[in-house]
C-alpha cells in the first residue's frame, strides 16, 4: 500500500490533484472538497512541499488513489468503506460535506437529519452509518485540544461490557477508552486467551475501578 506521497501540486481538476514527486512521477489523487480548498489556500512554498496520505482502491478495471491531509480523515474514509452500500466516491462525499469533528458528532448524537443532507445520502443510509460506525469511530482529545477520529474497533468487540458498565452509570466513552488501554497494556498476558477469558480479565480490572 502507498501510505503517503510527497511532492508539489502541479495542477488540479475538479477534486483530483496531480502531485509531481522529486523522482519525476506524477500521481493523480482524488481528495475531498474541503482538503482541496485548504491546499489552494496554502502558499506557493507549501504547495511545492505537500504530504498527501493515501489509500489505494483496487478495482477490476482501475487502481485509484484517494488522498487526505490528516490521518483522522483517512480513518473515517476506511471505516466508511466497511458500510454496505458506501463506496469510495460516497465516502469522499461525506468528507467533502463536513469535517471529521462534525461527522463524528453527528454519529454520536444519531443525527440522521444532518447526515441525510450529504449528497447521495438518504435517511436509510444515514441510519446504517450510525448503527455500524457510532461505536467504532469516536472523538478523542489530541494535542492542543484538537479533536481527532479514533478507531475504537477493539473496544467495539467488547460492546457487551461497555453496555453493562454504562448501565451502572459509567460514561460510555471513558469505558471504551479504559478497555482500549487494558488491551494495550496487557497484550502479552491476553495473548492466546479465548474471547470469554479476555472479557473476564477486562471485567475484573474495570470493576476494581
Amino acid at each position: 500500500m502507498i501510505n503517503a506521497i510527497y511532492g508539489k501540486l502541479s495542477s488540479f481538476k475538479d477534486n483530483n490533484i496531480f502531485i509531481l514527486t522529486n523522482s519525476g512521477v506524477e500521481y493523480s489523487i482524488e481528495i475531498s472538497t474541503l482538503d482541496l480548498e485548504e491546499i489552494l489556500k496554502k502558499s506557493d512554498e507549501e504547495r511545492n512541499n505537500l504530504k498527501i496520505l493515501t489509500y489505494l482502491v483496487h478495482r477490476e478495471d482501475a487502481m485509484l488513489l484517494y488522498g487526505f491531509l490528516r490521518e483522522d480523515e483517512r480513518v473515517c474514509f476506511v471505516e466508511l468503506l466497511t458500510v454496505n452500500g458506501i463506496g469510495a466516491k460516497q465516502a469522499m462525499k461525506v468528507l467533502s460535506s463536513m469535517n471529521v469533528t462534525d461527522f463524528l458528532q453527528a454519529l454520536d448524537k444519531s443525527d440522521v437529519k444532518k447526515l441525510s443532507k450529504i449528497p447521495g445520502m438518504g435517511a436509510k443510509t444515514a441510519q446504517k452509518l450510525i448503527l455500524q460506525l457510532r461505536n467504532v469511530l469516536i472523538l478523542e482529545q489530541g494535542e492542543n485540544d484538537e479533536k481527532i477520529a479514533k478507531n475504537s474497533r477493539s473496544a467495539f468487540e467488547y460492546q457487551d461490557l461497555v453496555d453493562a458498565f454504562v448501565e451502572m452509570g459509567h460514561d460510555k466513552k471513558q469505558v471504551r477508552e479504559r478497555i482500549e488501554r487494558i488491551l494495550k497494556e496487557n497484550e502479552l498476558e491476553l495473548f492466546g486467551k479465548t474471547k470469554n477469558e479476555k472479557e473476564n480479565f477486562i471485567f475484573q480490572i474495570l470493576i476494581k475501578g
